[in-house]
């Protein structure tokens, strides 16, 4: 009887620990499964859609870069002829004004004066210039008749040439007054615009004395400084293209006009000035300008389309990414000049390589990509650089 309940007590224990054991192995087998399914899904990559671009290459004109000021293409200080005291100011700084317009006038009592006098003086030749071409006239007949000596009409003849010669001296002295009176109210020397007035009503002035600086604007000069290895490849007449801090994004078109044939012996430079017609006036001296020197040659150039291009290093420095077999790539490049909705890369890129042209702030090195075939722009690109 013993031995019985012996053997029922092993029978269910080991019944017990079969159904534990069981148990333990499905639990074993579905957190594995988790773990598994868990590992997989945070391998499988995520796919980007792009669009992408070719990087072509393209002949562009060979340009020279330089930076340079504004200059006005004339600058007079204007100074008085006379000494006197000023009695009118009729332009401010900033007015423009034509070539003979008064910007000064001085007090010319003293002038007029003096010509009157002098006016006196030469109606006083002139009568006695007249009387004695008349007594020469008749001296002349009288000597032939014989009533006067010979010496008696050179006397006479001699009274007419010093007549005449006070006559003349009475007419300078005329003319001399009325440049006086004339100077005594002061002109612009050629059309432009007021830029400095440093005197004022009483004030007495002389002829050292600076009273108004005129400007010409109408065309207006860019002094640029070319390294001496580009400046010997520009001519006068060559196309400049400038622009200035002022109106961004504005371009301004002028022509190079003279060269400076000196190289500075510090900076390696020469300089070379540009004509800009500048019809209404935005462009001042002082302004800092930047310029492309457009020379009659070509270069080969690779490009990408703008947007293909981001900063990379914390925005020192910019990079592309170049699709290859599924994965984009970033590689850094130097940027050059725009070209026509393109923007063209020094070095970093070589041409037939394709670009990603958008979603680029969802990449990185060496994401998966895939091109979205509906937005693809690269045989548009194609098609342009033709």
């Amino acid at each position: 009887m013993k031995s019985r309940i012996w053997l029922d007590r092993v029978i269910r224990a080991a019944a017990g620990l079969a159904v534990c054991a069981s148990l333990a192995g499905c639990g074993g087998t579905e957190k594995a499964a988790t773990r598994e399914t868990r590992t997989q899904v945070s391998v499988e990559p995520k796919v980007v859609p792009v669009t992408t671009a070719a990087v072509i290459e393209r002949n562009i004109p060979l340009i020279v870069r330089a930076t340079g000021s504004f200059v006005a293409d004339e600058s007079s200080d204007v100074a008085s002829q006379v000494s006197g005291q000023i009695t009118a100011t009729p332009v401010n700084i900033g007015d423009v004004v034509s070539a003979g317009q008064v910007i000064l006038r001085l007090d010319d009592r003293d002038a007029k004066l003096r010509l009157n006098q002098a006016a006196a003086t030469l109606q006083q030749a002139q009568a006695q210039a007249e009387k004695a071409k008349a007594d020469a006239g008749r001296s002349n007949e009288l000597m032939q008749s014989g009533v006067i000596s010979r010496s008696d009409n050179e006397r006479l003849i001699m009274q007419l040439t010093t007549a005449n010669a006070a006559e003349a001296q009475a007419s300078a002295m005329v003319a001399s007054a009325e440049k006086a009176v004339d100077d005594a109210v002061i002109r612009a020397p050629f059309a432009g615009h007021v830029s400095a007035r440093p005197v004022a009503v009483g004030e007495y002035v002389s002829p050292a004395s600076k009273v108004v600086t005129v400007l010409r604007l109408q065309p207006i000069k860019l002094e640029l400084q070319v390294p001496e290895q580009d400046a010997a490849k520009l001519r006068a007449g060559m196309p400049v293209i400038a622009s200035v801090a002022s109106y961004p994004g504005q371009k301004f078109a002028g022509v190079v006009s003279a060269r400076n044939l000196a190289i500075d012996p510090n900076s390696r430079a020469m300089t070379i000035e540009a004509k800009f017609p500048n019809a209404d006036s935005r462009l001042t001296p002082g302004m800092f300008g930047s310029a492309e020197l457009h020379l009659p040659a070509t270069e080969a150039a690779v490009l990408v389309p703008r947007s293909a291009v981001v900063r990379i290093a914390n925005g020192e420095s910019s990079g592309i990414y170049v699709v290859d077999q599924g994965k984009a790539r970033i590689h850094v490049v130097q940027p050059g000049e725009d070209q026509d909705g393109m923007l063209r890369i020094l070095s970093g890129v070589e041409r037939g390589a394709i670009v990603a042209v958008s979603n680029l702030d969802q990449l990185f090195d060496g994401a998966t990509v895939r091109l979205d075939a509906s937005m693809n722009v690269q045989g548009k690109i194609a098609n342009n650089s033709r």
